[in-house]
């Protein structure tokens, strides 16, 4: 078990910005504004969060600037360093990798579309016809022994 458990909510600064790892693997990055009750005024904290592979393909389809969303990570990094310019500030900044990133239905409605997916497995497997890709429809047929 992974002795850091994070779970964040706040709203997303920016759309997701979408990269690609040097090995192809798909990336995300997000500017999460998390509210932190102050003695009076709440303090907006800015959070990194990165993901990788099939989470960060689906939340780069599904989030946008505003939305709501609770990250619970498993990695936490804390990097400083110092402005550019004539100033020199001090910066810092809290950076968290992914685990799982959820919509907050306290917010916001969801259609995940898990039980269409599921449906439409299952009539693959039946032989019926669908819109899964062909290759989905294989695989089902073969798992329902209807195919070799």
């Amino acid at each position: 078990m992974n002795p850091i458990a994070i779970t964040v909510t706040g709203r997303l600064g920016d759309d997701a910005r979408v990269f690609t790892t040097r090995d192809g693997t798909a990336g995300v990055e997000l500017r999460l504004a998390v509210e932190v009750p102050g003695r009076g005024d709440t303090i907006t904290r800015w959070v990194k969060v990165t993901a990788f592979g099939v989470l960060a393909s689906r939340t780069a389809d599904s989030v946008r600037k505003g939305d709501r969303v609770t990250v619970v990570a498993d990695d936490l990094t804390a990097e400083a360093w110092l402005s550019t310019g004539d100033d020199r500030q001090p910066r810092a900044r809290i950076s968290l990798r992914a685990r799982d990133i959820a919509a907050s239905m306290a917010y916001d409605t969801l259609r995940t579309g898990y039980a269409d997916r599921k449906n439409a497995r299952a009539a693959a497997a039946n032989g019926q016809p669908t819109d899964l890709p062909a290759g989905e429809q294989a695989d089902a047929q073969v798992l329902a022994g209807l195919t070799s």
